[in-house]
């Protein structure tokens, strides 16, 4: 028995009532550095000495030692004491057997264990089914925002944990149905009352009988993770919706089409209740909506343009303000009043920039209070930078157009004037040859009435041919003289006189178009320094127009002409009874016209601009109620000006006879 005593690894202390040893194994000896027989006969106090821990006769029985918490006070490494009494055969007590279970090792392994557990990131838990943790690290008291292991020890986890309650039944029901959970996400409320996102991977600590005695896992707080996804998902929509605008933009040349899309792209985007786009014209001082969506109120349906304060021009171009709150602005009071009528509580303006200048702004509105953050406004900046370069690619498209379109018709201009050249010679040939029996004829005539051979009735035909005959020989002289080329030159020009022979150019096409001429000339006018060449070729190309103005619309018409003397200042007046002129600011510019291709080049009447400009004159038109349009030239008694070189376009008359505005 004594071999089998010593040979148990624990050690073993044996002592009586009284407190004194009755045996102890050799284990106990080696470790209190005695001999066995030692300690025998000794009192527990002497062999355990009390300076070392405060007892009254065993730390084992009274519980100072023992528990396996602590390293021993006596004995090196951490003991578990497990304590047995023994009595006599009458059941009296005798005394009380420790038996000293060595635990260091496990206690050793436990504190590696948590040390790793401690260190880790993750919160470490361990939880009563009920809702009570029984243990964490400490990455799960800073998870939480409790100040203290106690203070967590005691929230109740279904409670105070959970921002939504039904997350910690599904999580208890898989727990029971599975057995463990991996990634499970749930919003996890701290004490402070933020909320952040959690991933819990756990397992249920079932005992023998299956019932689960406890819960056991990992924490993760992926709160800046699921940030970082909800940003660059929202970064890729911003940038899905930016090459989404960007393609309308450019798929079409139609910019009215592409900004109106724009608009309805950038409100889905925003949530917006309303957005507006304005452009400065060309002077950069009224305000023109050009396209708009999402305005309910017929007020704010139709905006009229609107000049913009120059000091508010001024502090935006200072600055190069890019983004504004539309409250803090000075505009104009028609922008307030749309806003209140279609409920608009919170607008901002996005200046759109052109390298160095302000051409319009795009002004987005919510009807309910509205902030942007600053994602939004670089999204917003980058948006309203996209529709500027739209602009002035149109701008750009535009203006090459028209210079294409310029340089066709001045190439129409060239073959139309090498023609009408090719015909002013034939027209001179033509006219030469007519001379010779128009000469005959009126001599022949002549001779008959003087014969007196002739009755009465011969006399009135050979008068009547004579007449018709000195009329169509004013005619050919007319042509020769069109037909020839003149350097301008400035001699007295009797203006009524070169009316009636430009009239008679035409007086043949007139009739058979129907076309009645009622003329109201002034008598007596004096007479005016001018080139008479260009004098008629400005009436010519007023005729023309006229005539084509009215056969355009009706088979039949009326042309007034009217002269007059106002003070020092000729008049001479034009009025059809056509449709009248389309844009009246325009019909004195090249090119322009509104006639059909090939029918005119549009230079007709900015060349007769230019004519009477350079005799000192003014030309302008205006459409007159139940006529048509009504062109009227005055020209000074004296001229303002002295005579101006020789330009091709105005090297004959003849080029200028069927130029039409």
């Amino acid at each position: 028995w004594e071999y089998t005593f010593d040979s148990i690894g624990d050690p073993i202390l044996v002592h009586d009532r009284a407190g004194r040893v009755l045996r102890g194994n050799q284990r106990l000896s080696r470790l209190l550095g005695r001999g066995g027989g030692a300690l025998v006969g000794r009192s527990v106090t002497e062999v355990l000495p009390v300076q070392n821990a405060a007892y009254k006769s065993c730390p084992y029985c009274e519980g100072v030692s023992g528990e396996g918490d602590e390293p021993d006070p006596w004995l090196p490494g951490y003991f578990l004491a497990s304590n047995s009494t023994f009595t006599d055969p009458s059941g009296l007590q005798l005394g009380t057997v420790h038996v000293l279970k060595d635990i260091t090792d496990r206690k050793r392994a436990e504190e590696k264990y948590r040390t790793l557990i401690s260190s880790v990131q993750e919160g470490v838990f361990i939880s009563t089914p009920q809702g009570r943790f029984l243990d964490f690290n400490d990455a799960l008291l800073r998870m939480t925002g409790y100040e203290n292991r106690e203070e967590l020890l005691g929230v109740d986890i279904p409670a105070a944990f959970y921002a939504n309650t039904s997350d910690r039944e599904r999580l208890t029901k898989l727990l029971q149905q599975h057995g463990r959970v991996a990634d499970f996400e749930f919003e996890m409320l701290r004490k402070d009352g933020e909320i952040r996102t959690m991933l819990e991977s756990s397992i249920a600590v079932r005992d023998a009988a299956g019932n689960v005695t406890a819960y056991q896992g990992f924490l993760l707080d992926i709160t800046e993770r699921k940030q970082a996804e909800c940003e660059i998902r929202r970064r890729n929509r911003e940038l899905m919706v930016l090459n989404s605008i960007a393609q309308t933009l450019t798929e079409s040349m139609d910019l009215s089409d592409s900004l109106h899309r724009t608009l309805r792209q950038i409100a889905e985007l925003f949530n917006l209740d309303a957005t507006s786009l304005y452009l400065f014209d060309q002077e950069g001082t009224q305000l023109r909506r050009i396209a708009a969506v999402g305005h309910r109120s017929e007020f704010a349906k139709h905006f009229p343009p609107v000049s913009v304060n120059p000091e508010l021009m001024q502090h935006i171009k200072s600055v190069r303000a890019t983004f504004l709150p539309a409250q803090g602005l000075s505009l104009p009071p028609i922008f307030r009043d749309a806003q209140l009528k279609e409920e608009i509580v919170a607008a901002y303006v996005v200046v759109l920039w052109s390298k160095d200048h302000v051409i319009g702004g795009l002004v987005v509105g919510s009807r309910t209070p509205r902030e942007f953050s600053a994602a939004d406004v670089n999204l917003l900046i980058a948006v309203g930078s996209q529709i500027s370069s739209a602009i002035e690619r149109s701008i750009l498209y535009e203006q090459t157009r028209q210079a294409y379109e310029n340089l066709r018709r001045t190439q129409e201009q060239l073959l139309h004037s090498e023609k009408l050249a090719a015909v002013g010679q034939l027209i001179s040939g033509v006219a030469h040859e007519l001379n010779n029996p128009l000469t005959a004829i009126l001599g022949y005539s002549q001779l008959l009435t003087s014969s007196g051979q002739m009755g009465q009735q011969g006399m009135e035909y050979a008068d009547k041919l004579y007449k018709q005959a000195q009329r169509t020989h004013r005619i050919v002289q007319n042509l020769l003289s069109f037909g020839r080329q003149h350097k301008p030159e400035r001699v007295p020009v009797q203006i009524n006189q070169a009316l009636e022979e430009t009239l008679a150019l035409r007086d043949y096409d007139l009739r058979m178009h129907n076309i009645r001429i009622h003329l109201d000339l002034a008598e007596n006018l004096p007479v005016v320094s001018a080139d008479p060449y260009q004098l008629q070729q400005v009436f010519l190309n007023m005729v023309n127009n006229a005539v084509d103005a009215i056969l355009e619309h009706s088979t039949e018409g009326d042309l007034w002409v009217r002269t007059g003397l106002d003070g020092d200042r000729f008049s001479v007046e034009f009025t059809d009874s056509g449709p009248g002129v389309k844009d009246a600011s325009r019909v004195f510019d090249p090119f322009y016209t509104t006639k059909p291709v090939g029918k005119g080049t549009g230079l007709g009447l900015s060349i007769c601009y230019g004519i009477i400009t350079e005799h000192g004159g003014i030309i302008r038109v205006r459409n007159i109620p139940a006529r048509g349009a009504s062109f009227t030239i005055e020209l000074p008694r004296q001229p303002e000006a002295s005579p101006a070189p020789s330009t091709p376009w105005q090297s004959t008359v003849l080029e200028g006879m069927d130029e039409s505005s």
